[in-house]
């Protein structure tokens, strides 16, 4: 892990950006939520804020709760900001671990350990409410239809169920592929359509049209499904080739 050998109090918004982006951030990361966060750090660091990694890791953390009760309560639009603003944070404390020279390993379990809860608590809540405003209009047309048994769509409530189990396990699996991917085969996997960064924009996305739109819940939790069980089977790929590379450059034992 890179860490900062200068005085961080002088260092540019561009010199901070080029040693803090790391190639496995995803799109919103390295375009959005980098360009915010580094500030952030930056700005507490030059102020002597007395703000630890793990202070920032708790705000986060704490944030996306916020936003997950939020969606419950019926405001999805302040809960997908919240999301959004639980994101941008979620890169503060390492930031500020790396800047100051404070970077461990125990944070970053930690951070990985929260991140997670975080994740539960907004894809739950948004199964909350999708499970409250119904099926969406296209859907429910369909339900009631006269159809043979094998062809019948169970009810809402075990669609909304199973919709949100999928999103679930999708969102804890690209992280639990990422975990074994760098135990078994050391790579840095470039993660482009399921990364956390890209999901928690996606629940923000998803909170602007709940407020208008309540069945875009169920539509959100279905790409929240696809997109990160497609990049659990990418980064599944991508660690098999690694592991087969490793193994051809050994040789025969």
């Amino acid at each position: 892990m890179a860490m900062c050998s200068s005085n961080p109090r002088s260092l540019s918004f561009k010199e901070a950006y080029d040693l803090l982006v790391k190639p496995g951030d995803g799109p919103i990361s390295r375009h959005i939520n980098r360009r915010i966060s580094i500030r952030i750090s930056l700005f507490l660091i030059r102020r002597g804020s007395p703000v630890s990694p793990l202070a920032m890791s708790l705000l986060s953390f704490s944030t996306a709760l916020v936003g997950s009760l939020f969606f419950v309560l019926g405001w999805p639009l302040i809960g997908g900001l919240l999301a959004q603003l639980a994101s941008v944070l979620d890169g503060c404390d390492g930031e500020i671990a790396r800047l100051t020279g404070r970077a461990s390993g125990r944070g970053g379990l930690l951070d990985a350990f929260l991140d997670r809860l975080a994740d539960v608590g907004l894809t739950l809540s948004l199964g909350l409410l999708a499970y409250w405003a119904g099926p969406p209009a296209l859907l429910a047309a369909c339900l009631p239809l006269r159809l043979p048994l094998e062809l019948q769509m169970p009810p809402w409530p075990t669609l909304a169920l199973l919709l949100t189990a999928l999103a679930l396990s999708g969102s804890l699996m690209v992280s639990y592929c990422a975990a074994i991917t760098q135990a078994l085969a050391p790579v840095q996997l470039r993660r482009l359509i399921g990364s956390r960064d890209i999901r928690l924009f996606l629940i923000m996305l998803a909170g602007v049209a709940c407020q208008f739109y309540t069945w875009a819940a169920s539509l959100a939790l279905l790409l929240l499904a696809l997109l990160s069980w497609a990049e659990t089977g990418r980064s599944l790929a991508q660690a098999l080739r690694a592991l087969s590379r490793n193994r051809e450059e050994r040789g025969p034992q």
